[in-house]
């Protein structure tokens, strides 16, 4: 007898339980195993985000592209125009300095972006052979159409000036954007020494 009471008292604790256990579930309050992963994946947006510009855009692979796809990595680009003669092989080279500078752990963590000002002429064929002329390992450049194209001009303060030989008059800004699509520092002028860009690279890296 008294086994058997022992087994049916240890029954109904078993069924208690259980049954506790499940009903917590169902409320996403027990025998949790992981992570909501949709949750970790969320990147909040703020109203100065260039992340919340709709407009669709392609690099050179072809791959169509949104801004916000380049959100969780410390972004540092340009607009420039591959056809460009003079300042924007400039502002490339000042990009690449900067790329030399870092260390492979912290370029792994950085997105070198291009911006196409002139979506015309830069087809993913040209914006291809720039990038393979230029040695832009992991760079993407992209374009959109004229209308995103001067928005986000507009929205990263850049002065597109189209010219009637075909070139454009444009301002020269290194842009660094951080994982969150806002602007954080912005590098003016060209042959510019980029010991404040990287400060600001490294604040955004270790935060």
């Amino acid at each position: 007898m008294k086994t058997s009471k022992f087994f049916l008292l240890t029954f109904a604790v078993f069924v208690f339980v259980l049954t506790s256990c499940s009903k917590k579930t169902e409320k996403g309050d027990c025998c949790k195993t992981g992570h909501n992963s949709t949750e970790e994946k969320t990147l909040e947006i703020s109203d100065e985000s260039v992340f919340l510009l709709e407009s669709q855009w392609e690099n050179q692979k072809n791959e169509q592209k949104k801004l916000s796809d380049y959100g969780g990595k410390v972004i540092v680009g340009a607009m420039i125009f591959t056809n460009c003669p003079s300042a924007c092989p400039r502002i490339v080279a000042d990009l690449k300095i900067i790329e030399s500078t870092l260390s492979e752990d912290e370029r792994a963590r950085i997105q070198f972006l291009l911006i196409s000002m002139d979506p015309e002429r830069d087809n993913p064929a040209q914006m291809s052979r720039f990038a393979s002329d230029h040695r832009l390992n992991r760079w993407e450049i992209i374009r959109s159409d004229k209308s995103a194209t001067m928005e986000i001009a507009n929205v990263l303060g850049v002065r597109v000036k189209p010219l009637k030989e075909g070139g454009f008059d444009h301002s020269n800004i290194i842009q660094l954007l951080n994982a969150q699509g806002e602007i954080v520092f912005q590098q003016q002028g060209l042959n510019v020494d980029p010991v404040a860009t990287l400060k600001e690279i490294r604040k955004l890296l270790n935060s």
